[in-house]
């Protein structure tokens, strides 16, 4: 009885460990892991160290700021050296030195007046500037530029703005007009002086009346030889012109005569290409500004800033 018992036990254990044989079959492997794993450890915590000792702050270091060279943007052109004492570079006109006091001319005598003349520094490449209203002050007092006739039209001619170009000067007068404008000079001009008693007098130089001789064949002997003894810009005088019978030969001299004149000239050659002069001339009718030995002249732009400075 006791031998079955002991034989069914080990069939029994034989196939318990048929089944852990066929479903583990890597059970050893773990076991021994198991038994080789080393013991756990409860480490300490570690001690944690508080340092007394400020750490060093480190401010972030800013960009170099790059140097800025200054430099003379406004009339570069212009050294410190020539801006006149008692004005900044500011104050001086986009102008400055583009128009000049060129001279001067004091006078005390009531028969000729005292004069100021303007030139121009521009290029050919430079725009024409525009002078009305500019002003021209001294130590006892200032005028300010007005309006002229740039072409002066024989029936009607309107005052505009003066547009001053390369090459051109203005002369500027304390007496009256004679016409009660202001001009730019032409070569035609000087016929108005037979008229009218500009002062200064009015260049005479207008062209000949007759290009060539053949123009005033036709005429008698006579009146040939007047027209030839007329001077450069006269005006024949009434009485030669009545001198003249009224015969074919004085009519037709007469005709001839009446046409010697600012308008005739002025339609003959108001296109050539040197009618204009380059000379502009302003009368202003006001007392002189102009001191007698020495003066301080100041050329300032419509807005105030300086163009020039003229001292003597």
């Amino acid at each position: 009885m006791l031998f079955f018992k002991v034989v069914t036990i080990l069939i029994v254990l034989a196939g318990f460990g048929i089944y852990v044989a066929v479903e583990y079959p890597d059970l050893g492997e773990r076991i021994d892991k198991f038994i080789k794993r080393p013991e756990f450890e409860l480490s300490a915590p570690k001690k944690t160290s508080i340092s007394t000792t400020p750490k060093k702050v480190t401010t972030p270091t800013a960009p170099a700021t790059p140097t800025v060279v200054a430099t003379t943007t406004y009339l570069p052109d212009i050294k410190d050296s020539e801006i006149p004492a008692g004005f900044t570079r500011s104050q001086l006109s986009p102008y400055y030195k583009k128009v000049r006091i060129s001279s001067h001319s004091y006078s005390s005598s009531l028969n000729y007046p005292s004069k100021i003349g303007l030139s121009s520094s521009l290029s050919s490449k430079d725009s024409p500037i525009n002078i009305t209203n500019w002003k021209i002050k001294s130590n006892k007092g200032e005028m300010t530029i007005s309006q002229a006739v740039e072409v002066y039209y024989p029936n009607s001619s309107v005052q505009s703005d003066i547009y001053l170009s390369s090459g051109q000067s203005v002369n500027i007068y304390t007496n009256k007009s004679a016409i009660g404008i202001n001009l730019r000079i032409n070569k035609c001009l000087g016929y108005l002086e037979s008229t009218y008693d500009f002062n200064p007098s009015l260049s005479k130089s207008c062209p000949p009346v007759y290009d060539l001789k053949s123009e005033i064949a036709n005429l008698s002997g006579d009146c040939q030889t007047y027209i030839m003894s007329l001077s450069s810009c006269e005006i024949p005088s009434a009485n030669e012109y009545n001198s003249f019978p009224g015969t074919d030969e004085g009519n037709a001299c007469r005709a001839y005569l009446s046409k010697i004149s600012y308008g005739t000239c002025f339609n003959k050659h108001r296109f050539d290409s040197n009618f204009l002069s380059n000379e502009w001339r302003i009368w202003m009718n006001q007392p002189n500004i102009l001191d007698k030995q020495h003066d301080r002249l100041r050329l300032y732009d419509k807005d105030g800033l300086l163009v020039y400075e003229y001292v003597y």
